[in-house]
């Protein structure tokens, strides 16, 4: 094996066990990762507007497809997270809403998020701490230009 093969394989293994970490504090038998994200997405339109979120919104704030979007959508509405209602000035239009259950769950898992996230700082120095999310930050940059 290469050494680039080596430093490969190194790299995604790493990538994989650290986002096994995380996924496993967010467990929950009401939601899945990617409805959380969006539910996150749909509070955080809400709250910087204060207005209603459209999928369309969520689409382009979130780089993913409208008929991906879609899809979470009509999964959470299911489990009555969120509401889609009529849009009075465009009927053609339904506006996204969190339901008071939605933003429970929600704060939950956002705690459980939260608790990782002090786990890392109180385990890491500052200067680590700034150096992984640069790192982290980067890795992503580099790997948005790419697509």
């Amino acid at each position: 094996m290469t050494k680039q093969q080596q430093l490969n394989e190194a790299l995604l293994n790493a990538i994989h066990r650290f986002t096994l970490s995380l996924r496993k504090k967010r467990i929950s038998a009401d939601i899945i990762l990617h409805e959380f994200i969006l539910l996150r997405k749909i509070q955080r339109i809400q709250t910087e507007k204060n207005d209603l979120v459209y999928p369309s919104d969520l689409s382009c704030k979130s780089n993913l497809s409208k008929s991906y979007i879609t899809a979470v959508l009509k999964s959470l509405e299911k489990k009555e997270l969120i509401v889609r209602t009529l849009d009075a000035s465009d009927r053609r239009r339904l506006p996204v809403r969190i339901t008071d259950k939605g933003y429970q769950i929600f704060a939950n898992m956002a705690a459980k998020e939260l608790e990782q996230a002090d786990n890392l700082i109180s385990a890491l120095t500052e200067e680590k701490t700034l150096q992984l999310i640069s790192l982290l930050n980067q890795s992503s940059d580099i790997l948005d230009k790419g697509e």
